[in-house]
């Protein structure tokens, strides 16, 4: 615990201490007013549009057997190819410490969910990443991008109601089946469980890949009591 502590404290102190530098581009970033701390606003506005959220859900659909699918909707903020620059920020979002990336992003999902309607919701959950990564990063990635949207909707966060009870490898080498197979019984509820009975749930991530960790928590908060579960992550990988 000291050294999770201790490692948001550091990681706090950088974000401050060090020049601000686009994530994306490495020009740096004035005082001038801009809509994100760490991403100048031509980056965002070149950032690639993902496919519609009818088309991520074909995607996920192809997946996964139709009974085994659950997950009732899906939405991807930005599409990424694994070497486009925008991969950068997902990089320092998830291993260079900078949290505030996370936010900032969850709030542009926010805003994005509100213009579309995408907003019958009760609860929003990220998804948990093992202790072990939390001490090694000092936050969960899915955390923060959670923060930024709950920001915006005005939706309260959960993030005790799901847990991962076991590590497990990560997923970005592995194959689909692999994935699929590496995620099996990883989820479970967690102190907080109950305030998910009865409710329309958004499950939140950095990244929607093939959707096996996805639809494996999905699986778990509709055991536990869930209405129904919709996802939301920053990027989509293509």
């Amino acid at each position: 615990m000291k050294l999770q502590v201790l490692q948001t404290v550091l990681n706090s102190l950088r974000e401050l201490a060090s020049p601000l530098h686009c994530e994306v581009c490495s020009t740096y970033l004035s005082k001038r007013t801009r809509r994100m701390l760490y991403v100048c606003d031509a980056c965002l506005d070149s950032l690639e549009a993902p496919p519609s959220p009818n088309e991520l859900f074909n995607r996920l659909s192809r997946n996964f057997a139709q009974d085994d699918l659950s997950i009732s909707s899906i939405f991807s903020l930005i599409a990424a190819e694994h070497s486009a620059p925008i991969m950068e920020v997902m990089y320092s979002l998830k291993y260079r410490g900078i949290s505030r990336l996370g936010v900032d992003f969850g709030r542009e999902i926010g805003e994005t969910m509100k213009h579309l309607g995408n907003v019958n919701l009760d609860v929003i959950i990220p998804v948990p990443i093992h202790h072990a990564r939390v001490r090694e990063r000092g936050y969960n990635q899915a955390e923060r991008i959670a923060f930024g949207i709950s920001q915006v909707l005005s939706i309260p966060i959960e993030k005790d109601a799901l847990v991962r009870s076991r590590y497990t490898l990560s997923q970005t080498k592995l194959s689909a089946i692999e994935r699929e197979k590496n995620v099996v019984d990883v989820f479970r509820g967690g102190t907080a469980k109950s305030k998910i009975i009865n409710k329309n749930v958004l499950l939140v991530d950095d990244v929607f890949t093939t959707g096996a960790t996805l639809n494996s928590c999905a699986t778990t908060l509709l055991e536990l009591g869930a209405k129904k579960v919709d996802v939301a992550t920053l990027a989509v990988a293509i």
